[in-house]
């Protein structure tokens, strides 16, 4: 009989059964860690999302989903009308689709306002960088934030793979600062992984894994590192994947062979819904390091501007 290890009050537990029991019970105790018990979040009534990409706009439908009134900001107006058009797709998507009604979806888009000033943000009780994957563009975001924000705001990164101590270095007050690293599209995708630096509060940790709990998204804490964990696994889920092409397999057979295994979708799919630049970005940044990374069909897709669902076309058109 399979044995799962089900922890209950912090305690490991090795228990006879299916491992997905295991799987079941982890994934509501990460939303409760039995290291936070007892510290109370800071409230979290107002957002702001900097950046208003694929990224960006998916994290703030996931608060406006949230009932969270939000400001969205971006560098000039033409870049503020782009994205409240993303937004709006994206609720118009969810409208057809049959999961909100059409007057929720209007109640939740007239939350949110687009603006190219931080001013704007005066007030916000959290809000989280989601720009270009650049280390001195998130550090200058920041220092702006640092200077009009509230000393008691929350300051978040949803930085993919950069050091969040190193985006942080010139914010005062870093006790607030954490990482809040979202899937794309962040409006879909359950995983939060929930990134502290050795300065972050105990509190702003903890209001980390109420926002998840708001947002009905899994968190999980993750130590500072290339990736953290998600996208280590699939940096490395996508190299055997491309293998795999190269001896003659399809992406469609791919894929059907881990939706069977028990995936919700294969790596392809995952990778067209998602985005193929983000990771064409990050294997730019790691062979510039000097890492040898490999990607040589995903390199080749994204040379051509083949992005995924985004574009219009990637590993399925």
């Amino acid at each position: 009989m399979p044995l799962s290890i089900v922890h209950r009050g912090g305690i490991a537990v090795v228990a006879t059964g299916n491992p997905l029991r295991y799987v079941f019970h982890a994934e509501r105790a990460a939303r409760h860690p039995p290291a936070l018990a007892g510290i109370e979040p800071r409230p979290i009534r107002s957002a702001a999302v900097i950046g208003g990409g694929t990224m960006g706009t998916g994290i703030a439908a996931a608060l406006l989903h949230a009932g969270l009134p939000l400001v969205l900001v971006e560098r000039d107006e033409a870049a503020v009308e782009r994205a409240l058009a993303r937004l709006r797709t994206i609720f118009d998507g969810a409208v057809k689709r049959g999961r909100i009604s059409a007057g929720l979806a209007a109640e939740r888009l007239a939350g949110v306002t687009g603006s190219t000033d931080y001013t704007a943000i005066a007030e916000a009780d959290l809000i989280i960088e989601a720009v270009f994957e650049d280390l001195d563009v998130k550090r200058d975001v920041f220092r702006r934030l640092a200077a009009v924000c509230r000393a008691d705001a929350i300051l978040a990164t949803n930085t993919s793979y950069l050091d969040p101590e190193r985006i942080a270095a010139d914010i005062g007050s870093r006790e607030r600062f954490l990482g809040l690293h979202f899937f794309s599209p962040a409006q879909v995708m359950k995983l939060l992984e929930i990134v502290p630096t050795q300065a972050t509060a105990p509190d702003v940790l903890a209001t980390g894994f109420a926002l998840a709990r708001m947002l009905n998204k899994i968190p999980v804490r993750a130590g500072i590192s290339d990736g953290f964990i998600g996208n280590r696994i699939l940096k490395v889920t996508r190299a055997q994947a491309e293998r795999l092409l190269l001896s003659g397999a399809t992406p469609a057979a791919v894929d059907a062979a881990m939706r069977a295994f028990g995936l919700p979708m294969g790596p392809f799919e995952a990778q067209d819904l998602g985005g193929l630049d983000i990771a064409a970005f990050q294997r730019r940044a790691a062979r510039a390091r000097g890492e040898t990374t490999f990607a040589p069909v995903a390199d080749r897709l994204s040379a051509i501007e083949r992005f995924g669902q985004k574009s219009g076309g990637g590993w399925y058109d």
